[in-house]
């Protein structure tokens, strides 16, 4: 009895093979395409650059003498001419005082020896002789350059009691207060660093391949994270720095300098170029780079068609290529930008939208 039912199974399942269904063809890959294009391609590059203070200068008295006020701290804003610090000046002003009092007295001789040779003048030989009247002349000339010398003395007493203060250069910030009251200085001697927080400017050394496509009045962006800021080159050092081979380039913002940047810090110059040439643009999505090769797939009579190229160029989201060998590529020609990487030539496939070709990864998941 069990001989005969495992005979039965055996014709059973002997029988549902032949009826079994022929294996389905697998179905075209789906695939997004895009097409192929001319015109200029954009390139970006990216630098790191440092922002300077447009003026920066580290003060110094102009004389000895105590400190007798420092009028400003770290962060202060002062203005052009403010006075930051004093040393004492009283010697100065002493000096000041009677240079003046010997250029009054100077002139006084001088006035009166003037009178003098005029009244000689008149009187003629009749009441002097020549060589009083040509004497008389002479005392007033020598008076008046006595007295130009004493004037010169003021000016030099002017300038050295103007020694004894510190003054603001420039519009600007306090960024170190190195001198407190009391303290004794000698000319040189350091005593306020200011720098010019309103007008900031951005140093970045480039390889000089770059200078051909950018030049003075060029644009760039700024930007330091999340954050950007338009950018101008106002300035372009056609030297090479003999240890690093680069150029050196100085930009402005555009615009009043946001808060976060900041003299010292260092900041992304981002420059985009657009380049024109011979070949074609194609998505770099299209590009299959290979070991040795690098190919995109075109689409031919609805099926997988392999290209050789060679890229020529690449930029931010594209590439320039040329077709190597007999295959060419031009304008409007449909290449495969999602799913190339596993295509066979000849492989049917379908063209599908890039939303549905989403929707579609969305349902199987």
């Amino acid at each position: 009895m069990f001989r005969r039912l495992s005979i039965a199974c055996l014709l059973v399942v002997g029988c549902g093979s032949e009826e079994a269904e022929a294996p389905r063809e697998r179905p075209p890959a789906q695939v997004e395409v895009a097409e192929a294009r001319t015109g200029d391609l954009t390139i970006r590059r990216r630098y790191l650059g440092t922002v300077r203070a447009a003026a920066r200068a580290e003060l110094a008295a102009g004389a000895d003498g105590a400190v007798t006020e420092v009028a400003v701290r770290e962060g202060d804003h002062v203005t052009r001419g403010q006075t930051l610090v004093r040393v004492d000046a009283r010697l100065a002003r002493a000096e000041l005082q009677a240079a003046r009092a010997a250029t009054e007295a100077a002139s006084a001789d001088r006035e009166q020896a003037v009178r003098d040779a005029e009244r000689y003048t008149m009187a003629g030989t009749r009441i002097a002789s020549e060589l009083e009247i040509e004497r008389a002349g002479s005392t007033a000339q020598s008076l008046e350059a006595v007295r130009d010398a004493r004037a010169a003395d003021v000016s030099r007493a002017r300038a050295t009691l103007s020694r004894h203060s510190v003054t603001a250069p420039f519009d600007g910030v306090v960024a170190a207060r190195l001198v407190d009251q009391g303290d004794w200085v000698s000319p040189g001697t350091p005593a306020i660093e200011l720098v010019a927080d309103t007008t900031l400017e951005v140093f970045v050394r480039v390889e000089p391949e770059l200078l051909v496509d950018v030049d003075v009045g060029a644009t760039a962006t700024l930007a330091r994270g999340d954050r950007t800021v338009s950018a101008r080159v106002e300035g372009v050092v056609r030297a090479l720095d003999p240890e690093t081979r680069t150029a050196q380039l100085r930009l402005l913002p555009t615009e009043d300098p946001p808060q976060w940047l900041l003299a010292g810090a260092a900041v992304d110059v981002i420059f985009e170029i657009h380049h024109g040439g011979e070949g074609v643009l194609v998505p770099r999505d299209a590009l299959v780079e290979g070991v040795a090769q690098t190919r995109v797939v075109l689409i031919a009579d609805g099926a997988a068609q392999p290209v050789d190229v060679e890229v020529l160029e690449r930029g931010l989201t594209e590439a320039r290529v040329r077709a190597e060998g007999e295959s060419s590529l031009s304008a409007g020609t449909a290449l495969v930008t999602r799913g190339n990487e596993r295509l066979r030539p000849g492989q049917p496939v379908q063209v599908v939208e890039a939303e549905a070709n989403a929707d579609q990864a969305g349902d199987g998941a």
